[in-house]
């Protein structure tokens, strides 16, 4: 349990929605910008005060019981592909295999 404040965020909100669209960064179904986390980590990474930020090579992982594991390994944004399988296509693909299927 814990708590966070938008007061707290250290980054303009306009800002931080100004780099989320640009050729760097694909959306093909659009995106929910989250202005913070509390599964972000706070610790500083290398010096004191400065924070944490994630670098290339990193691996992220997020898990839920009910949904599986989403595992992201980080790099620059303009050294991967572009991203062109969005929510749209997730959902055509699972369509094509069956799996959207109600449950009896």
């Amino acid at each position: 349990e814990a708590v966070s404040s938008l007061a707290r965020i250290s980054r303009d909100l306009l800002d931080l929605a100004a780099q989320t669209v640009d050729r760097n960064h694909q959306y093909p179904d659009g995106l929910v910008l989250f202005t913070g986390t509390m599964f972000a980590p706070v610790q500083d990474r290398v010096t004191t005060g400065e924070g944490f930020t994630h670098r290339p090579g990193d691996e992220v992982a997020i898990s839920s019981p009910k949904l599986g594991t989403l595992v992201n390994r980080v790099d620059y944004s303009d050294r991967i592909a572009p991203w062109d399988f969005g929510i749209l296509a997730l959902m055509a693909n699972l369509a094509r295999r069956g799996l959207l299927q109600g449950q009896s």
